[in-house]
């Protein structure tokens, strides 16, 4: 019994130091845990519209253009109107008025108010889409009265209000009143973000009567704003500011000296591009001998070609030549059709012509509404 229980002992002990020789097994290593990089931070997309459209109103017009692409290759939604601008009217890019009113039209459906406004002078120009006087009337209307409740504070207001203003001043979608004309010219001459093109238009009417009464201290100090950026589009190529240089060198305006040579140059060279209002420029040059001797064949060629396109200066100066006998043999009939088209385009010297030849050449036989 006794080496029973040693025996048991032994076994127990043994086990006791086989247990404290063996190490304990270690424990499972935790699974290592990768962390994932920060993303860099998405700049927000209007953000990033805003800084096109503050390169836009700095005059940046290159460099706000090929941002707009790259915004709008990313996806980035309300870039469309700005494009739309800068293509029509050809600021940092060839003016393409087809692909401007496909933007324009976009813009337009999301609530732009300045592209309302392109896309009825568009319709009323035949300018990237078919002329159609409906249509851009009823762009106009449109327009009036989305722009009408304009706040300050928003894009392309300078823009939309020298739009409303030539609205109210010319009759456009809306009855002409000069008051609210001048009101309009007011809030976009305080405006931070009009181009050359606006400061033009607007000097156009405070020089006017169409505000109510010429303001030609105003209109001046508007067209020395215009002036370099005019001549810069003009270096560049821009028809349209080539046409506005040849009327600043015209009439001497915006610190610019009176220089008909200077006026021509310019004229013709947008006139040479097939921009029909520079066209009809020369022609009015050389109708009215101004820095070249008159010539009326030459006057009748240019005019003929802006004529075509629909322009109602030239359409109303061809009625002239025909109704003075100017290069032409006189035929006030012949007066009278060409004077009755420049009417239909809303030209309202010729309507003042027109009145003349029915009185010369009376109604019975007179066949120019025929």
């Amino acid at each position: 019994m006794k080496k029973f229980i040693s025996l048991v002992l032994l076994l127990a002990m043994a086990l006791t130091l086989g247990a404290c020789g063996r190490k304990a097994a270690p424990a499972p290593a935790a699974p290592t845990v990768t962390a994932e990089p920060t993303p860099e931070p998405t700049p927000d997309s209007t953000a990033l519209v805003d800084a096109a459209a503050e390169l836009y109103a700095q005059g940046k017009y290159a460099d706000a253009f090929e941002s707009l692409k790259e915004l709008e290759r990313s996806g980035v939604d309300g870039v469309s109107g700005l494009l739309g601008i800068c293509s029509y009217f050809g600021l940092g890019t060839e003016v393409d008025a087809d692909r401007a009113v496909t933007w324009l039209t976009e813009a337009a459906d999301e609530g732009d108010v300045y592209a309302q406004y392109l896309l009825a002078d568009a319709a009323e120009h035949g300018n990237g889409t078919r002329r159609d006087q409906d249509e851009a009337v009823k762009g106009y209307v449109k327009f009036v009265a989305a722009a009408d409740g304009m706040s300050a504070d928003e894009r392309n207001f300078g823009a939309v209000m020298t739009a409303l203003a030539e609205c109210y001043a010319n009759g456009k979608g809306v009855m002409a009143l000069p008051s609210a004309a001048g009101d309009a010219a007011d809030k976009a001459a305080a405006a931070a973000d009009l181009t050359p093109f606006d400061q033009m238009a607007l000097g156009t009417l405070y020089e006017g009567e169409l505000l109510g009464k010429a303001d030609t201290f105003k209109a001046e100090v508007l067209f020395k704003q215009a002036a370099g950026g005019i001549k810069a589009l003009a270096d560049e190529g821009n028809v349209q500011a080539q046409k506005l240089l040849g009327d600043l060198y015209l009439d001497g305006k915006g610190s610019l000296s009176k220089d008909y040579a200077k006026a021509m140059e310019a004229y013709l060279a947008a006139a040479e591009e097939g921009y029909a209002p520079a066209q009809a420029q020369l022609g009015y040059m050389y109708q009215n001998a101004l820095g070249v001797e008159a010539d009326y064949n030459e006057a009748m060629e240019w005019n003929n070609r802006a004529a075509q396109q629909g322009n109602a200066q030239g359409q109303a100066q061809i009625g002239y030549l025909y109704h003075m006998g100017l290069g032409v043999t006189q035929n006030l009939d012949e007066a009278g059709r060409w004077y009755s088209r420049a009417v239909e385009s809303g030209n309202t010297w010729a309507a003042a012509m027109l009145e003349q030849t029915e009185i010369t050449n009376p109604h019975a036989n007179f066949e120019a509404h025929a």
